[in-house]
């Protein structure tokens, strides 16, 4: 193991995050290479700087006037054509730090790490298993989830899924999650994504606070937690029903056998799809800033092993787009429209509330809903586009998903009928 892994596990003992590392998340660390050493010479080296592989004319990097009329005056070159540094744009993950805050008052009076950028949120999941998932380790998570996950879980880190039915009756499965963590192992991942996809689903208050207890439950007895929270989706909320915290801001400093960690991203909370750009935050109880480090520092070097670095451009456009003085009443409006479209879904399926042939899961936020069905899924998938030019998502034999977040308002309850037509008909 490379000495400077070892420097990074030696800061670690004594945490829980220690124990939870993967042998390759003990392995990881930032070398003292090309970007460190560049990093120094940038400080230093005010005659001759020959470090980095970029072209550079009068100590800026060089470009072509055609890749730089694509952007706005405002964006300058210097922030559109280097290397972004390997855990981001210092300025972002401050700003982006300071909204988490502001959008989870709990966080106010609690440490966490600074936010490290990803390539996107898949990318924020994909880092964070291998660096706290074993191969062939408990990975605790409902039984409804993102397809991706299987990508990632399964082929990745060919991981022992324990799932739950993610609803009992017509909330989420406290009990569930408590009988699941009993069968996993001592040291164990949970992965929670709220609102959930497909289903689109958040806790309530109640039901987050019950999530909470039975971490901590467990926890107390000594089992070890990475609580993983996807908030892919998260600020989607269009009614008073979900929880409007995020479980990590619950989570900090609830054990000192719990890590958690907050996957989050510009991707849908700044609707900015194709940037790219998502973070890693880790919260835990009585870490030092030297034990947050290091966990940056390893995650940084799963940065620097598999993508390098992060978009630049993306990033810098959406550090301006948040100090917009505009910012927080766009993002009001844009939630809004997503939220008429979820208000209109709801009326219409109430005339299908009888219906044995399709039924609803619960919903309450997010871009989805999901509704089990009794012909099957792929044949009503089928069906749909063929008959109807209708698209949806088959989930499994017996669940379909409806992405109301890409259907205008007045084509809702349209679709509503036309999916249970179609269903009606198979």
């Amino acid at each position: 193991m490379h000495d400077l892994a070892v420097k990074l596990n030696d800061t670690l003992k004594g945490t829980c995050a220690y124990d939870l590392l993967s042998d390759y998340g003990l392995r990881m660390y930032v070398p003292k290479g090309i970007i460190v050493q560049s990093s120094e010479a940038k400080e230093k080296a005010k005659k001759h700087n020959a470090t980095i592989g970029v072209a550079m004319e009068n100590g800026s990097a060089m470009y072509y006037p055609g890749m730089k009329a694509q952007f706005a005056d405002t964006m300058k070159a210097g922030e559109i054509f280097p290397y972004a540094p390997m855990g981001g744009v210092l300025a972002l993950r401050n700003a982006w730090k300071a909204d988490m805050e502001r959008k989870n008052p709990l966080l106010e009076e609690k440490i966490t790490s600074l936010p490290v950028v990803t390539s996107g949120l898949t990318n924020a999941l994909s880092l964070v298993c291998s660096l706290f998932l074993e191969v062939g380790g408990d990975v605790v998570l409902p039984d409804m989830y993102w397809e991706n996950y299987n990508l990632i879980l399964d082929e990745q880190r060919q991981a022992n899924k324990i799932m739950f039915p993610i609803f009992k009756g017509n909330g989420f499965n406290v009990e569930g999650l408590d009988y699941a963590l009993r069968a996993a192992d001592d040291c164990v991942m949970v992965l929670l994504n709220f609102p959930n996809n497909p289903t689109g689903y958040t806790p309530t208050e109640k039901e987050s606070d019950e999530i909470i207890a039975v971490l901590k439950k467990h926890a107390d007895n000594g089992q070890k937690i990475v609580l993983v929270c996807d908030d892919a989706y998260f600020g989607l909320f269009f009614d008073d029903e979900p929880c409007r915290q995020s479980l990590f801001a619950k989570a900090c400093g609830l054990s000192r056998n719990i890590l958690a960690v907050k996957c989050d991203a510009a991707t849908k909370e700044e609707m900015v799809w194709g940037f790219r750009v998502a973070f890693v935050t880790y919260g835990g109880t009585d870490f030092t800033d030297a034990q947050y480090d290091a966990l940056v520092q390893k995650t940084m070097g799963a940065i620097r092993g598999s993508l390098s670095s992060c978009s630049m451009p993306g990033q810098n456009i959406i550090l301006k787009g948040l100090a917009d003085p505009n910012h927080d009443s766009d993002r009001a409006k844009g939630v809004e429209k997503i939220g008429e479209r979820y208000l209109r879904l709801k009326e219409s399926l109430k005339k299908y509330t009888d219906n044995e042939v399709l039924k609803p899961l619960p919903f309450n936020s997010g871009y989805f809903m999901s509704f089990w069905c009794k012909p099957n899924a792929e044949d009503l998938r089928k069906y749909l586009l063929d008959k109807y030019q209708t698209g949806i998502i088959r989930s499994d034999d017996h669940h379909i998903r409806i992405a109301f977040s890409s259907v205008d308002v007045q084509n809702i309850e349209d679709l509503v009928d036309t999916v249970y037509k179609a269903a009606s008909e198979l």
